[in-house]
């Protein structure tokens, strides 16, 4: 039989924290943040247009099973949902990856105040070269989760 002074709580599930997501989502604000860096510094990345040659977008993310692009509203590269594109991930000047996807999804968007279009997509995994995406994939993804900020820009002596 209760006690007069015994208290009863009861907690509903959703209002308990879970440490473990609110880690992975940090994780995965890093990976998203971590992967602009490399996009906008490192790489660069071209879809192949026939007759054209190749036409620069902006990698916006990418993960083992998709990824998705932006370029200006008015570009000449416009897609439709289902319409599969040949990319090129540039590493050097002379030297990529190739990369085969699908368009699934396409948004018209606002990023730093001009109009884009932005595409999501998913990856041909079939393609020789996945593999070496894969593990670039995984590169960034291991990068923004043990990977530190450099704020005080040390001096470098000679």
């Amino acid at each position: 039989m209760p006690r007069k002074d015994d208290i009863s709580i009861s907690i509903d599930k959703g209002d308990v924290l879970s440490f473990g997501n609110a880690r992975e989502e940090q994780i995965e604000n890093r990976r998203r943040a971590y992967e602009r860096v490399i996009f906008r510094n490192v790489l660069g990345v071209y879809t192949v247009m026939e007759q054209k040659g190749l036409h620069a977008i902006e990698l916006v993310d990418i993960s083992e099973m998709g990824l998705s692009f932006q370029v200006p509203h008015n570009s000449n590269l416009v897609l439709v949902e289902g319409a599969v594109i040949n990319m090129r991930l540039y590493f050097a000047s002379d030297s990529y990856l190739p990369l085969r996807v699908k368009a699934v999804r396409t948004v018209d968007a606002i990023e730093n105040g001009s109009p884009v279009r932005q595409y999501g997509c998913l990856i041909d995994k079939t393609l020789k070269s996945y593999r070496a995406v894969y593990h670039f994939i995984r590169f960034i993804a291991s990068c923004a989760e043990h990977g530190h900020e450099d704020r005080e820009h040390l001096k470098i002596f000679y």
